[in-house]
């Protein structure tokens, strides 16, 4: 297989001084009723700068437990109890302090998929660097360049709705993502997982070249990688049944091993033998543990612990910061409505559904009576009522169905940014409110411009202004609750079955299905919260208001809150909804692992 040839992009940063991390005792022991096990069994060691370090182990052996300990993405919970040292340079690090000097690189690649590469980076460069932009322009740059991007950096990077870049290339963007803000450690999950053996030669590779030229540390789990990249290796980590059995020079594991009877073959990859002699599910390799144990206690721990003693003691210097919070807002507003602009689901088929729903409904609706005549007609009230209701559910459906599906469907992304402290939650959660509103605006502007005057509704302008007053409201009511709902649940799929169960109480106590006054005393206050109570009574008043009419349809319909005051109430709704979806988003964010 020919290899490409190393391409390196001399920065304009100087060459870092270096973290050293370094771990003692570290143990990790899962508690439940049923059963007690110790994943990591008092673990020390060390991961020195200008070098990159795999850690290698079978299914369960415990390396991205380990990772995960190192990148505080687990602690003590219930469940779980973690014990043990774990310091950069000789300082304790949490998880608000891990970003100052250090990045998590996923195994799947969570980026925004309608966005370019180039302007991936740019955000990021944006909310992880302080200085000018010139000076983080100068950094996407030289990012580009060192992942050896610069032949699609203007390609979207794609996903399930839109088209884009590779695997290989989404796998580097999302490397450099974390690169942007000068890491002095990074640590990956599988880098290589899912890619062909070029493709993932390629990714390993270059994050080679930048722990040469930069001085990085580099920590990485790898299932089994092919000889090639074995060699690109500078230091190996050998895991099984949650204790080390080996730690050290990658040049020096073969002669480890071969020194107790474990002699790797002549012209195979050493990193497949080591995978056979590690997994669990033989019994001949469980009988050896004890030995290779045995033999890691004896001769490699004493060089380790010194190692871990000699460790840098250089002083740390902050490579991220959050910008300002105005700074924030702004950049995620404009990723946000490129988001919107570049998904058809979002945008453009929105707009055509209002337009298609309002026709339809204008087609059903137009054969009904002028309002004028229908002074004692009660079934011609009835249809009346029927269709002011129904506008009501499309204004409130339409805003809210596709907010429910977009917010668990960005969750994974806004955790791993909100990890990394790239942001405050609540700028995310208002540039989302934000680019929404320009639908939420627009699209009951469509619908009920088509669909009033063909359904006859009352036709003075000013009632048609007051009507699409409501139900811009009404529609922004319904994304407030799209949002609580979709920051309520982690699957879109479980959001999008739930929320209807969630909002049907809110129909049936909204006055039409069920006279207001019938309602029983112990479950009435579910009408006190209902939009749709508002929204029609709203609609009726509007509607039936300045009409010659002998039976009087919102006094036979029990609503008696006020055309006026239904507004103000709706408007109440909307800020209470928003007010606990973002308490919803602030407090059920985890950490990604």
């Amino acid at each position: 297989m020919s290899q490409p040839k190393s391409q390196t992009a001399i920065g304009i940063q100087k060459k870092s001084k270096g973290v050293d991390i370094t771990w003692r005792d570290v143990k990790y022991t899962a508690h439940t009723k049923k059963y007690h096990r110790e994943i990591l069994k008092g673990l020390s060691g060390i991961c020195k700068a200008g070098e990159m370090t795999a850690i290698m182990g079978s299914s369960g052996a415990g390396k991205t437990t380990l990772l995960n300990i190192l990148c505080c993405r687990a602690g003590n919970t219930k469940e779980v109890k973690l014990s043990g040292e774990i310091t950069a340079n000789g300082k304790s690090f949490d998880a608000r302090s891990f970003s100052n000097f250090a990045a998590y690189v996923m195994q799947e690649d969570l980026i925004m998929e309608t966005m370019t590469i180039r302007e991936a980076l740019q955000f990021a460069a944006n909310l992880k660097m302080i200085g000018s932009q010139q000076q983080k322009d100068a950094k996407v740059n030289e990012v580009v360049k060192i992942m050896r991007l610069e032949k699609c950096q203007n390609s979207l990077i794609g996903g399930l709705t839109v088209k884009g870049i590779t695997k290989g290339e989404k796998k580097r963007t999302s490397i450099a993502f974390e690169l942007v803000s000068d890491p002095d450690v990074i640590f990956l999950d599988e880098p290589t997982s899912g890619l062909d053996s070029f493709t993932a030669y390629n990714v390993v590779d270059v994050l080679q070249q930048y722990v040469m030229h930069y001085n990085k540390t580099i920590i990485c789990t790898i299932h089994q990688p092919s000889s090639e990249i074995f060699m690109k290796f500078d230091r190996l980590i050998l895991l099984v049944d949650g204790q080390f059995i080996y730690q050290g020079p990658r040049s020096e594991v073969i002669n480890h091993f071969g020194s107790f009877g474990f002699q790797c073959p002549q012209l195979s990859n050493p990193a497949d033998y080591f995978m056979s002699i590690m997994h669990a599910e033989s019994q001949e390799n469980r009988n050896n543990y004890q030995k290779y144990f045995e033999h890691f206690d004896s001769d490699l721990y004493p060089l380790i612990d010194e190692e871990i003693k000699q460790h840098s003691q250089e002083l740390i210097v902050n490579k991220s910061a959050q910008v300002a919070y105005s700074s924030q807002l702004k950049h995620l507003t404009v990723r946000s409505f490129l988001n919107l602009k570049r998904n058809p689901i979002l945008s453009r088929s929105r707009i055509i559904q209002s337009i298609i729903l309002g026709l339809f409904t204008g087609i059903v609706y137009s054969s009904l009576p002028d309002l004028t005549t229908i002074a004692d007609d009660q079934r011609a009230i009835n249809d009346y009522n029927g269709a002011l209701f129904f506008l009501a559910m499309v204004m409130h459906m339409n805003s809210i169905l596709p907010v429910v599906l977009t917010i668990p469907s960005e969750r994974p992304v806004f955790l791993k940014e909100e990890n990394a402290k790239m942001y405050a939650v609540s700028a995310y959660f208002f540039s989302k409110l934000i680019v929404e509103s320009i639908m939420v605006f627009l699209l009951p502007i469509i619908f009920g411009s088509i669909c009033y005057y063909m359904i006859g509704l009352n036709k003075g302008f000013d009632h048609f202004c007051f009507f699409i007053l409501v139900s811009i409201l009404q529609s922004f009511v319904g994304n407030a609750q799209g949002m609580f709902c979709g920051s309520l649940f982690k699957s879109a799929n479980t959001a999008i079955n739930v929320t209807p169960m969630m909002i049907m109480p809110f129909m049936l106590f909204g006055g039409f299905y069920k006279n207001s006054d019938d309602m029983p005393a112990w479950n009435r206050w579910i009408s006190w919260l209902s939009n749709y109570r508002y929204t029609f009574e709203a609609y009726a008043r509007n509607n039936y208001e300045g009409i010659p009419l002998i039976i009087n349809p919102v006094e036979q319909l029990g609503l008696n809150t006020g055309k006026w005051e239904c507004v103000i109430i709706l408007f109440g709704l909307f800020i209470g909804f928003q007010l606990l979806a973002l308490l919803l988003l602030k407090f059920k964010k985890q950490s990604i692992q």
